[in-house]
């Protein structure tokens, strides 16, 4: 419990006792007054009886109630007694309504201002994580953006590579075409030299026509020397040195 609501408790139970006093004593002076029979005759006795109820209010409840309450704010192990009721006389002083009531709109107005302060804050941090999740949302867009970007350029890339891999490819072929063709020209330009070579022999120091029949055909038989001597109108085999003579 704490230090306020002690201090509402008092004024409470004070504010109770004050009523049942005046209650009390209204109720004592109509009493009086009816008993000898003048209302307007102020009572003999002007001394006044404490009523039974208040002293048991006293009993019960305000002597128990300012225990506790010693006990519970003033009471300090080690503490004189004499220290302690100064301590405590000086804290009753201090409760009075106008400073109570004071005191809770102070209260009040601290607690307003708190939340205040914590819903601008949490509008602060809601406005804050707001931005930073947009951020994030833009960064993401510009990293999605960029990655298709390269994306694309290296498709490009790509198919420029291919291009060019296939423009080499089609060249080299066009080239070994050309060489392929250029080869089977220069073979066949040989083979033509040789052929023309082959068709004509000049006759060299020591040949004769069988030498020569043997050399060219692999064989020196009659029927192939009567050949070339069809082809060169020869009527014998003698030939002379330097002679040219055709090889059917």
């Amino acid at each position: 419990m704490s230090k306020e609501d002690y201090r509402d408790k008092i004024e409470e139970h004070r504010q109770s006792f004050e009523d049942e006093q005046k209650e009390q004593q209204t109720l004592s002076r109509v009493s009086r007054m009816n008993k000898n029979g003048n209302k307007n005759k102020k009572p003999q006795n002007s001394q006044r009886k404490t009523p039974l109820m208040t002293i048991l209010f006293v009993i019960f409840i305000l002597i128990p109630l300012t225990i506790l309450i010693y006990f519970w704010k003033f009471y300090e192990p080690g503490k004189t007694i004499e220290q302690a009721e100064k301590d405590s006389a000086e804290q009753l002083v201090e409760l009075d309504p106008s400073e109570a009531s004071s005191s809770d709109k102070d209260k009040d107005d601290q607690k307003a201002q708190e939340q205040s302060q914590k819903d601008a804050e949490k509008l602060a941090a809601e406005q804050k994580a707001a931005e930073a999740a947009k951020q994030a949302e833009a960064a993401k867009k510009a990293e999605e953006a960029r990655k298709a970007e390269e994306a694309r350029k290296a498709e490009e890339t790509r198919k420029a590579e291919e291009a060019r891999k296939a423009e080499e490819a089609r060249i080299a072929q066009q080239q070994a075409e050309a060489a392929r063709k250029a080869e089977e020209a220069r073979k066949a330009e040989e083979a033509a030299r040789q052929a023309a070579q082959a068709s004509t022999h000049t006759v060299k120091p020591n040949e004769n026509l069988y030498r020569i029949a043997l050399n060219h055909y692999g064989d020196g038989s009659e029927a192939t020397l009567a050949k070339i001597r069809a082809a060169n109108g020869m009527s014998s085999n003698t030939v002379i040195v330097g002679q040219v003579i055709k090889l059917p």
